[in-house]
């Protein structure tokens, strides 16, 4: 598995999680007041992500796609501050949950990977929209993360 599906795996197993999770969730979606309490947690997400895809993963992509996961709801309110600092005139409640599950995992590797170059994150994460969003979603998500990281590196 490259680093690139991965990638789509953890914003995948994030997404599906928004639904049930209630660290994941919004203002408007729901408590998001608990943080993760058990690291078997992320665990159990991708276990189950996987049985139900079928698709293969080894042990170097679980370790990475759980990194993501767990830091990702480890810091979700720091990267939901960032989300919402630099997307003018939107709410983070009226944007598409797949769109916020692309930025949070990116919004993590620029903040916190250190091994992930910034422009890496911000393309994938591009892609990601356009693959799975609506046709305008990768620019949104572009400015957005361009923003951010312009903001990180002054």
């Amino acid at each position: 598995m490259s680093r690139r599906d991965a990638r789509e795996a953890a914003v995948k197993i994030i997404f599906q999680n928004m639904f049930t999770d209630s660290r994941l969730n919004v203002a408007g979606w729901g408590d998001r007041s608990v943080l993760p309490s058990d690291p078997s947690d992320c665990a159990q997400m991708i276990e189950t992500y996987y049985e139900s895809t079928q698709e293969e993963c080894g042990e170097q992509d679980k370790e990475y796609i759980h990194n993501i996961i767990e830091g990702v709801m480890k810091e979700v309110s720091a990267i939901d501050q960032y989300i919402i600092k630099n997307s003018k005139d939107w709410t983070i409640d009226r944007m598409s949950r797949i769109d916020l599950a692309i930025m949070r995992v990116a919004i993590f590797e620029i903040l916190y990977r250190e091994d992930i170059p910034a422009s890496v994150s911000i393309n994938e994460a591009v892609e990601l929209a356009k693959k799975y969003s609506h046709e305008d979603a990768g620019s949104f998500i572009n400015g957005i993360l361009g923003s951010i990281y312009s903001a990180s590196n002054t």
